[in-house]
């Protein structure tokens, strides 16, 4: 199972600025009877084009990112989020590969903190945030085990930790 983080509220399309193409899926149904129908998704690279995507013009850290899923640009892994919650807590001999990460259900993860566990508000990503600077101010500023220097990931999912908070009305977790 995985976890993935996105906007709440997608601030392209808040802006107006996405670039929203319509797509047909079309399929047999049990009877060979042809049937289809329609989305509207966000063509990001189109909208990145356009300059209208907030997240890009907001000059995301351009080390650290784990972002990307199903073709979108704004979208975190937060599977690896818990993991790097979970490393900053770590002893730093601690061998990588013992590190769980899955995390916990709770306040401390990127899972939602509504009932559902799939939507995190916008003070507590910012919270979150807060936390995961204190734990790596804690430990020097570097989170570093062995030579794998995870530092860079650790400031991108602060950094994107906060963008939501600021641009997206918080996040919500899918998985």
């Amino acid at each position: 199972m995985g976890l993935d983080n996105m906007p709440h509220a997608y601030p392209c399309k808040e802006q107006g600025t996405a670039v929203i193409e319509k797509r047909t899926h079309t399929w047999e149904d049990e009877n060979g009877n042809t049937q289809s129908e329609n989305s509207y998704p966000v063509d990001c690279d189109k909208t990145i084009e356009a300059g209208g995507c907030p997240y890009m013009n907001a000059s995301p850290p351009e080390t650290g990112s784990v972002t990307g899923m199903f073709g979108t640009y704004c979208w975190y892994r937060g599977k690896y989020g818990n993991w790097l919650i979970n490393a900053l807590k770590a002893p730093k001999t601690m061998n990588i590969d013992n590190i769980d990460s899955w995390g916990i259900d709770d306040d401390a993860s990127f899972y939602g903190t509504d009932t559902e566990g799939q939507y995190r508000p916008p003070q507590e990503c910012r919270e979150l945030a807060d936390q995961m600077e204190s734990a790596l101010n804690e430990r020097g500023g570097q989170l570093i085990f062995d030579k794998d220097d995870r530092t860079d990931d650790v400031l991108f999912a602060i950094w994107y930790l906060r963008w939501v908070a600021k641009e997206c009305d918080g996040m919500d977790a899918w998985y």
